[in-house]
């Protein structure tokens, strides 16, 4: 194998991600989690106090490179004030590193900051950010200088602007800090405009204290490098180069659909949860739930593993999670909706019901005392109302209606569950930015596209809502109006001022959303992938900056040349022949990766790329990973596939320099629900019921075990 002398395998962390949540040093993703209702990292893999078990696990495997990063939060708890035992435990950590023959990379800014810096400075678009960001690194290099080998100052930078851009086919930021609600595509582009020239200069201080300090360390930044054909991603990095600021953001990212779609109903109340949105718009959540087990009341015993036939609903995301928490050896027997999964739970043909527990036991369903819950908060989802691309303006209604709808939810839930405690139903209100959270309020637009869609409703004299055939208010099971039937009217009024003007469709679970679907999508389907290709975060924009290729008024002159090495990272791609499911890349930027698009020959063609555009500089790939399987491939075929295109680029002259492989454990993926959709451990750790959090070999441990070993005596 043509693996050279020196080349370093590896394996990675980041503090987010496995440190434990620590609420006297929280940072802004752990604000955002909370204020997003989205998953916290709580333990984590409590990495703090378990550093010393997983680095003896990635030099077992031979690793030479091991990569953690610093909580800036942890450190600098407050402007200028560093905690000296903070920064004591790193350089522990890195001795420990050192200790295992491995060497030491140290990421500073591996998405997450400290609070203080966004409340009180701005953040990264703040005019002190650069400094402050020096001042930290330099902090860190004085303690941990003399035994770092490799220093990140910004993991994926590029990645960092959707905290300022919110695409027209999104609803909410992908991450924080968010913008204030109405923010035009000007102030997003104002942002952006200040952010990237602020990365660059904060990367470029950084390096400079750093290296005062340590004349031969090695700095640079790994940007995450998508997979695009080399015709198209020359074209997108042409236009970045080529184009004013506001044209590189792209005003149609957030000018809205290019046609509002016209399908059989105008909107789509049916139990949807975030995890079904791909090709709608949808609203802000209006009910908290998650998954349940529900059996008769009569029912002995509280043990799950001895379920042996449970009823499952197919429709949405149910059959993953059935996957993740029922025993694998009960049979799973199929039902179209919960009416007729219970009816088979009554009569004896299955011993429990598996759903989503807001349907299986609703508080209007006749006779309910029959029933109880074998298990409740298996999982954490939000409903959301859905609509067809196009129709921003009709869904500001409706999110003023689901505003107005938690009075209704505060009433309805004002009663525990018959056999729980616990009210699955909780509150959904959710800022859009962390601004809205620190200044108690927010602004609303005061006008947004997409208008025709409510003025074909307006003619109507109508609005057309579906419900699923199994909703409380339709159901014959239930005999009362259920909260969905409610929000429908409040809708109604919303929209048309009277709440009886409302036609409801009644829709079958699993074809809820085929009535959604228009003659039309393929337009916005176009516009959309003109979107995606076309937005600046998709563009090697931070090694556009440094060759000296990109305008000053991004990239400013004392970052051009600043690094010391080439790293980027490396999961995901799409050929030529496959750029019509662009839309795949949306769902691995969504946290479900199972979908992801794997196309290993991109990265031979990056690493081709940076070899021409930096000839004399090593090229380290900082990540590069996969979930269980991901379309299609396992985890082991994947990691195969990719040192493949390594060995490749290698026999071609690539200075290739490092293969770390992300993660060497399971972690928190960023707020996401920790299932196999984002699991990238090569040691799983089972985040959420195993109160040990017992790591555990993964077939891939022994892969790259064999791989590392073959590779360093060739």
């Amino acid at each position: 194998m043509p693996f050279p002398p020196g080349f370093l395998f590896g394996t990675a962390n980041a503090d987010h991600q496995v440190e434990a949540y620590d609420p006297a040093r929280e940072d802004v993703w752990d604000l955002w989690e909370r204020c997003q209702g989205l998953t916290p990292r709580g333990r984590a893999t409590d990495f703090w106090n378990r550093y010393e078990e997983d680095i003896a696990a990635a030099a077992r495997m031979g690793c030479k490179l091991f990569r953690f990063s610093i909580a800036w939060a942890r450190v600098e708890t407050t402007a200028g004030n560093f905690d000296s035992e903070a920064l004591a435990h790193y350089r522990r950590l890195a001795e420990c590193v050192k200790s295992h023959g491995m060497q030491v990379m140290v990421t500073l800014h591996h998405f997450v900051w400290p609070v203080w810096l966004e409340r009180d400075h701005g953040g990264m678009i703040g005019p002190e950010f650069p400094d402050l960001f020096a001042r930290y690194a330099a902090r860190v290099a004085e303690v941990l200088g003399d035994i770092t080998d490799w220093w990140i100052t910004f993991n994926e930078p590029s990645q960092l602007t959707f905290g300022y851009i919110k695409p027209w086919w999104h609803n909410r930021y992908y991450m924080p800090p968010g913008l204030p609600r109405g923010t035009e595509v000007e102030a997003e582009a104002e942002a952006v405009g200040r952010l990237i020239p602020n990365l660059f200069r904060a990367h470029a201080r950084a390096r400079k204290a750093i290296q005062a300090l340590r004349p031969a360390a090695k700095v640079g930044v790994n940007p995450l490098v998508t997979g695009f054909p080399t015709w198209l991603q020359m074209l997108m990095d042409w236009g970045a180069c080529h184009r004013g600021l506001h044209e590189a953001v792209f005003k149609f990212t957030t000018g809205g659909a290019l046609v509002s779609e016209r399908a059989e109903v105008d909107l789509v109340i049916g139990g949807v949860t975030q995890g079904d949105q791909t090709r709608f718009e949808f609203s802000d959540p209006y009910l908290r739930t998650g998954k349940a087990i529900l059996v008769l009341a009569s029912h002995a015993g509280s043990d799950l593993a001895a379920l042996k036939e449970v009823a499952v609903i197919a429709v949405g995301n149910q059959p993953d999670g059935w996957k993740r928490d029922l025993p694998p050896q009960a049979r799973k027997k199929l039902f179209a909706n919960y009416d007729e999964a219970r009816s088979a739970l009554e009569a004896g043909k299955v011993e429990a019901v598996y759903g989503d527990a807001f349907f299986l036991l609703p508080f209007e369903l006749k006779g309910r005392e029959r029933f109880r819950f074998l298990a409740t908060g298996l999982s954490d989802e939000h409903y959301v109302v859905v609509a067809p691309h196009g129709h921003q303006r009709l869904l500001e209604r409706v999110n003023r209606a689901v505003a107005a709808f938690q009075g209704e939810l505060a009433g309805a839930c004002d009663v525990p569950w018959i056999s729980h405690p616990e009210v699955v139903a909780k509150e959904v209100q959710r800022p859009l930015s962390l601004h809205e959270v620190f200044a108690g309020d927010d602004t609303l637009p005061e006008s947004v596209s997409g208008t025709r869609g409510m003025r074909r409703i307006r003619r109507r004299d109508r609005i057309r809502i579906g419900i699923r055939s199994d909703a409380p208010g339709v159901s014959n099971a239930c005999d009362a109006e259920g909260l969905e039937l409610k929000l429908a009217r409040l809708i109604a009024r919303e929209v048309l001022g009277d709440e009886t003007k409302l036609e409801i469709e009644e829709l079958e679970p699993s074809g809820r959303l085929e009535v959604l679907e228009t003659k039309t999508s393929w337009l916005n389907w176009a516009w959309r992938f003109w979107g995606t290709t076309s937005l600046i975060a998709n563009v090697n924009w931070w090694y556009l900056g440094t060759s000296g290729r990109l305008p000053e008024e991004l990239c400013p002159e004392e970052a051009v040349g600043a690094q010391d090495f080439v790293g980027l990272d490396y999961y995901w791609g799409l050929p030529t022949w496959r750029l019509h499911r662009f839309r795949l890349l949306e769902e691995a930027a969504l946290g479900r990766f199972l979908r992801a698009p794997v196309w290993a020959k991109g990265l031979f063609h990056a690493l081709q790329r940076f070899r021409r555009w930096f000839p004399d500089q090593e090229i380290l790939i900082v990540e590069n990973g996969c979930v269980p399987s991901a379309d299609g491939m396992n985890r082991s075929e994947y990691i195969r596939a990719h040192l493949a295109q390594v060995e490749r680029a290698l026999k071609k002259g690539v200075p290739v320099k490092s293969y770390t492989y992300w993660s060497i454990t399971s972690n928190r993926e960023w707020g996401h629900p920790f299932d196999p959709n984002t699991d990238f451990g090569l040691y799983f750790v089972d985040l959420d019921r195993d109160e040990n959090l017992h790591r555990r070999e993964t077939p891939e441990v022994a892969l790259l075990r064999d791989y590392i070993g073959k590779a360093n005596t060739e």
